[in-house]
């Protein structure tokens, strides 16, 4: 009787596997020098799976038939292909992605004029720009330094105990009842918006969406801040999900019919 349950259970799991038809296809990704590539992201647009070439330049993802794969990474174009019968019955299947190259129509050297004094040359050139420690040599911390935007309960705290701490700043807090945190604070949740954008269009690459949604360069980032603003594509592409963020990409051209 248990022989009778396994054999329906296999044959019913067989029947099952052949119904979706779907399986596990294996490959890996080259350069145009025959390098494999580690970190492409391998899309299949159509079931939304995704995963990552390791090291070796290595993938396995889950497809069907006439499953869409797009293999994108940053400094190579992007390719996509189909899972037609040929692909599917493979054992592996061998991926080839062209890089970018930046070409200079013209390139023109000059003396440089330079007189070995770092400071000198840095005024002499006659730009304005913050310095950091190591610019000049000097040990020290690195970074441009944010104006400091203390929180409502912070201030709050400190007017409470102006008594025992022997006053208030003035400044701070003329900033915080002329609204002027909360406005520096709004520009700097805008800024890193605005950087984020940026990253999710270096991430899939300008190729992409010219190719995928026909845009011009012009518009791809209004098009990306329009989607950043009307779907959840932060939390997502953060999260890696990052078919999800290209289905969020294709609601949004639907829905601002391009």
């Amino acid at each position: 009787m248990r022989k009778i349950i396994f054999l329906f259970l296999l044959v019913s799991f067989y029947s099952f596997s052949q119904n979706n038809n779907d399986k596990f296809i294996e490959g890996i990704v080259y350069n145009d020098n025959s390098y494999s590539i580690e970190g492409v992201h391998v899309l299949n647009i159509t079931s939304n799976e995704a995963t990552i070439t390791n090291s070796e330049g290595n993938f396995k993802i889950l497809v069907k038939l006439n499953d869409e794969l797009i293999f994108s990474a940053i400094q190579f174009k992007r390719n996509k292909i189909t899972i037609n019968q040929e692909i599917f019955d493979s054992l592996s299947i061998i991926v080839y992605l062209e890089e970018f190259v930046n070409e200079l129509d013209e390139v023109i050297l000059n003396s440089s004029g330079l007189s070995g004094s770092l400071m000198n040359d840095l005024q002499n050139t006659g730009i304005v720009k913050d310095l950091n420690f190591d610019d000049i040599g000097i040990p020290g911390y690195t970074g441009i330094r944010k104006e400091d935007i203390p929180s409502s309960s912070q201030l709050t705290k400190e007017l409470l105990l102006a008594p025992l701490t022997g006053g208030v700043d003035i400044e701070r807090m003329y900033n915080w009842f002329s609204g002027y945190y909360k406005e520096k604070r709004k520009e700097r949740e805008f800024k890193n918006d605005y950087s984020l954008v940026d990253q999710i269009i270096k991430f899939y690459g300008l190729r992409f969406f010219i190719d995928e949604f026909e845009l011009s360069e012009d518009n791809i980032h209004e098009f990306v801040t329009s989607t950043y603003q009307n779907y959840p594509l932060e939390e997502n592409f953060k999260a890696g999900n990052y078919t999800l963020v290209i289905d969020y990409f294709k609601k949004n051209f639907k829905r601002l019919n391009y």
